[in-house]
């Protein structure tokens, strides 16, 4: 029995750990996605531009009836009520005056209630009142009653909102909500402001359930990119926040400040309090990337409101950005002094050993000015593997055959000394004299070197020989011998191709003079095909588009 709880047990947490993961993992989808919106901020502004352009010059068009007239000024003050606070000031005074013009009362009652709702946004609470007192509540229409309780509310939630905590408002708090019982009973189900109000009124009296079967099921309504969607993504939001799902609350923040993105929404709520749940997870820096793009926004739509609220998280967000950033900065610095430390003592090791290393391999003066040779010659094989920074597959291919050629140089160097002490020894000088004398020891180890490098080169660029004839005329190709590999000139090239392009080191790395490295290089210099300065840049450009 106990067994089979253990078991469920078990199964409990493991299916909550996939579920939990699986969140996670679809808030992550959500967060990419907003910041590639965020990203594309400008193309959806350019697209808004131009449609408000083409609506603009429509009022250009001769002739024009004031019926037309307003129709214009009522969506540009639309499509600018979100967008720009001033300019959405603008062309609802101008569509208020064309409409007390025309003296049509419902005009005026439209126009009236609409720049009333635009007013509370920049802060002119009671020019708003004002203008919504000066509406007979008689004249209104089933729609006007509506949308009028509902500019009513608000102007007051905004003037209430813009007062926190400076000081109490009680009467103002008594309007908002008697404003708002006005307005959701006046509400016909079929507006998105009746899924998103009443579901609010359901969160606050405790039901939950009828709060998320009602936005749940009017969301899917609505399309990404539109106002409706972004108040009903951030009513449900809230839902999830009075349940205590934070990963829900933020999924839903997320897509609610996508919508506002792609729908050019700039009186956003939703990206700063997203940007407030991260800073509390201590997600400094993408906190404070949403909080900055939400005060972009709001200085963009030049709402006193949204300033003022935005204003209020920003310093607090972008102070933590920077100690944080601090914090990073100084242990980078202690990074960098800890490498510093192990450099220099890595380097007093390597200069403790190589002055070992000199002191066993300086017995005899020949020893020693034929080790400097070696030197100079690893020397040369370590600057050309220095110089091939553009690949990893080179450096690694030279450092392992240069590892290699100084282990076996040394042991050669040994067996070598020991044969020259063996003649001392034995007291036969002449012998000894003519091993010293003799390059042949040199020429043996120079061929080998040779073929060394040609099979390390040809490893890394096998096709280098067919590329090289390539920039040159019929007659001037290279053609090699049986079972040669690289020629005098191509391995003059081949050093060029590896970035050793000065002469004399050429001419030490090859042990010809610098005549001959400098008749070579103008030889094919001037009979290239291509213009005679481009010639060794084509040269190293030979396997680059591999590497």
């Amino acid at each position: 029995m106990m067994k089979r709880q253990y078991s469920i047990l078990i199964l409990y947490f493991l299916c909550f750990a996939i579920g939990n993961a699986t969140s996670n993992s679809y808030l992550d989808s959500l967060l990419k996605e907003l910041d590639l919106a965020i990203s594309k901020d400008g193309q959806y502004r350019e697209q808004k531009e131009n449609y408000l352009f083409q609506l603009r010059a429509r009022l250009t068009i001769p002739n024009l009836t004031i019926e037309d007239q307003y129709d214009i000024y009522s969506r540009l003050t639309d499509e600018f009520e979100y967008y720009r606070c001033d300019s959405a000031h603008y062309y609802g005074s101008k569509k208020l005056a064309l409409a007390v013009e025309s003296d049509k009362l419902s005009w005026i009652i439209e126009s009236k209630i609409k720049l009333a709702t635009i007013l509370s946004h920049t802060a002119l609470f009671r020019e708003g009142i004002e203008l919504l007192d000066s509406v007979s509540p008689d004249d209104l229409s089933s729609v006007q009653e509506s949308e009028y309780y509902k500019a009513y509310y608000e102007v007051y939630v905004a003037w209430s909102d813009f007062l926190y905590n400076e000081f109490q408002e009680y009467q103002i708090d008594l309007k908002r909500d008697t404003y708002h019982e006005l307005f959701i009973s006046s509400l016909s189900r079929n507006r998105y402001e009746y899924a998103a109000y009443y579901g609010i009124k359901y969160v606050n009296n405790n039901e939950p359930e009828k709060a998320e079967e009602l936005l749940l099921n009017s969301l899917p309504q609505y399309s990404l990119g539109t106002r409706p969607y972004s108040i009903l993504a951030s009513v449900i939001s809230s839902l999830y926040l009075s349940k205590g799902d934070l990963v829900k609350t933020k999924e839903y923040l997320a897509l609610s400040a996508i919508s506002d993105i792609r729908g050019n929404i700039m009186e956003n709520t939703s990206l700063r309090e997203l940007a407030n749940y991260l800073f509390e997870e201590n997600k400094i820096d993408q906190a404070n990337r949403y909080i900055k793009k939400s005060m972009e926004d709001a200085n963009f739509y030049n709402s006193r409101i949204r300033n003022f609220q935005t204003s209020r998280v920003l310093p607090i967000i972008d102070r933590a950005y920077q100690a944080d950033r601090a914090r990073q900065e100084k242990k980078m610095q202690i990074f960098l002094l800890i490498i510093s430390i192990l450099s220099l003592v890595l380097l007093s090791g390597l200069f403790v050993l190589f002055r070992q290393i000199r002191k066993v391999s300086a017995t005899r003066k020949k020893i020693s000015d034929m080790n400097e040779q070696l030197q100079i010659n690893n020397q040369i094989l370590a600057d050309t593997n220095k110089a091939l920074t553009d690949t990893s597959q080179i450096k690694e291919e030279y450092i392992g055959r240069f590892l290699g050629l100084c282990s076996v140089y040394i042991e050669k160097m040994e067996k070598y000394r020991k044969r020259l002490l063996n003649q001392a020894k034995s007291g036969k000088a002449e012998d000894l004299y003519k091993m010293i004398r003799s390059t042949q020891f040199i020429e043996d180890e120079r061929t080998e070197f040779y073929n060394t490098f040609d099979d390390s080169f040809l490893n890394l660029f096998p096709d280098f020989v067919e590329r090289f004839n390539a920039l040159l005329p019929e007659e001037e190709k290279v053609i090699l011998k049986p079972n040669e590999k690289l020629t005098t000139g191509l391995r003059i090239f081949a050093l060029i191709r590896l970035g050793i392009t000065d002469s004399t080191k050429i001419a030490e790395f090859l042990n010809y003079s610098l005549a001959t490295i400098y008749n070579y290089r103008s030889r094919y210099r001037n009979k290239a095909l291509v213009p005679r300065d481009e010639f060794e840049d084509e040269i190293i450009k030979i396997g680059a588009e591999k590497q």
